[in-house]
């Protein structure tokens, strides 16, 4: 790998991702520890530890079943019902808590763990689903010679367990550190405050970085807590090498209980994904008022007029993030996967991700807000700085695992014919991850596009479209605001049709 590139993809991140957070550590005085002893300080806790273990025990409950049935049996409809099962991870959470407090008394902490559970767990059904499409048919089969199908599942999840566990703790930090859910859960109804909330006030109450700063750490403690082992056994998972004359697993017939799985399945991507759009759909075109499509198309005209300008702003600054993101991950990701300290380099490059969203926008204020950076931070450079550093560990993460996957030899083949470094990473490296590189492209756009909690201190990012959502529901549902919020659904799935026809071939790059 060339030194130079290195070292510029090791400066930008530093720059983007780390730079942030020292900002905030500077500011940290010794008189700010005093709000972690307080009895509210350990309220939040529990409550956030609740939630946090309830909504991934959920996630477990119904995802790992769920990849489960749609990778490896008969169930009807499989081949569809795998991809809708990834739709409410796309969906923002809040289009989720929009939507079914809408529907029915859904208030409260209960609400909360059953909107974050079903926005969080197409994680675990994927991974579920992808650990166990690898395992060997040889090996079953023997399994079930021995001991019939409970000793084949039995040995089956051994290998399976680490991604379903991996996936239950991503579900446990998304869900403890998301603010928008939780507020506006308590905005329409009983309170439930979490640590996330209590983030947020700290800093709009006196605007001081250093209590903001403490009053996050142990949600910091929490999600270093989980994401640790998450990322211990996504390694363990993804460097899992299949042995010559791998034979696919065929998939199982399930006889009678074809239809009762189906129906399971079904009933969960109607629940988690098509019934919250159905609803937007209903209200943007008129509702309780009366359903037209004549008025569905003046909410959308009506969306277009006032938020053309947020919608436009979104589109750009996520496109520009996501460029500016997936070189450095890709460099980054290479030197994790090849380098000989890259296990402990990737616990580096993934700390942003276990910093509270809010806490990361605190950190981009504090280091920009100033005469020097002033335009700069007046201006949507710094939204795609922010938007870039967030999610920038993602994209890493993915692309390590691609160069995994994809071995050395090829690599090896260019260096002994006199290929240097930089020409080995575009003409041999880049071409071969092209799937791989399309995707973390998509899906940093998509985050960036939804991403509410990072933004909202952030003055620039109150011209984004997510952002006029957020702030526009607290003062009135109406049409407009379910078209808009149809409009984002809309350009949210559009990188991923586009990654589906240009790849070409599908990838596995995580467990």
């Amino acid at each position: 790998m060339s030194r130079t590139l290195i070292l510029l993809a090791a400066a930008l991140f530093a720059l983007l991702s780390l730079a942030p957070l020292a900002a905030m550590a500077l500011r940290v005085d010794p008189a700010d520890f005093q709000a972690l002893v307080t009895p509210r300080t350990l309220d939040l806790l529990g409550r956030t530890v609740f939630l946090g273990l309830s909504v991934s025990f959920l996630a477990v409950l119904v995802g790992a079943p769920f990849g489960f049935l749609v990778a490896r049996t008969d169930v009807p409809g499989a081949s569809l019902l795998r991809p809708l099962g990834l739709v409410p991870l796309l969906l923002p959470p809040l289009f989720l808590a929009i939507s079914w407090t809408a529907l029915c008394d859904l208030r409260g902490a209960t609400a909360t763990i059953v909107i974050l559970a079903a926005n969080t767990f197409p994680i675990v059904a994927f991974f579920s689903a992808m650990a166990f499409e690898r395992i060997d048919a040889r090996r079953e089969e023997a399994a079930i010679l021995v001991g019939g199908w409970r000793a084949a599942l039995r040995m089956e999840l051994l290998p399976v367990a680490p991604a379903i566990l991996c996936g239950g703790c991503l579900a446990f930090i998304l869900a403890i550190n998301d603010f928008a859910v939780p507020d506006y859960i308590s905005s329409v109804g009983s309170k439930f405050n979490v640590y996330a909330d209590e983030v947020f006030a700290s800093w709009k109450l006196d605007a001081q970085t250093g209590r903001a700063v403490v009053t996050a750490l142990p949600l910091l403690c929490l999600t270093l807590l989980f994401l640790l082992p998450a990322l211990a056994l996504r390694r363990r998972g993804t460097l899992a090498t299949l042995e010559g004359g791998f034979v696919p697993p065929r998939r199982l017939s399930l006889g009678l209980a074809r239809w009762p799985a189906f129906l399971f399945c079904a009933a969960l991507v109607t629940g988690a994904s098509l019934v919250p759009v159905g609803r937007l759909i209903f209200e943007a075109g008129g509702g309780a008022r009366g359903w037209s499509q004549e008025n569905l198309r003046s909410a959308f005209d009506r969306a277009l007029e006032l938020s053309r300008s947020d919608l436009a702003n979104s589109l750009v600054w996520s496109a520009l993030a996501a460029s500016l993101a997936v070189p450095i991950a890709l460099v980054l990701g290479h030197l994790a996967e090849r380098a000989r300290l890259g296990r402990a380099l990737e616990f580096v490059f993934v700390l942003p991700l276990a910093v509270p969203a809010i806490l990361l926008g605190i950190g981009e204020i504090t280091l920009w807000n100033r005469d020097l950076t002033a335009e700069l931070y007046n201006s949507g450079a710094l939204v795609v700085l922010l938007y870039a550093g967030r999610f920038l560990s993602l994209p890493l993460l993915l692309l390590s695992g691609a160069v995994a996957a994809m071995g050395t030899s090829q690599e090896e083949s260019a260096q002994l014919s006199g290929a240097g470094p930089a020409r080995r990473m575009l003409r041999i490296v880049a071409p071969t991850l092209r799937p791989s590189l399309l995707g973390a492209w998509a899906m940093v756009f998509v985050l960036s596009m939804r991403e509410l909690d990072g933004a909202i201190l952030v003055p620039a990012a109150n011209h984004t479209v997510i952002f006029r959502v957020f702030n526009q529901i607290h003062f009135g549902r109406d049409d407009f605001v379910a078209a808009l919020c149809l409009l984002i659904i809309f350009f949210l799935f559009l990188p991923g049709l586009l990654w589906s026809l240009l790849a070409g071939r599908r990838r596995e790059v995580m467990p």
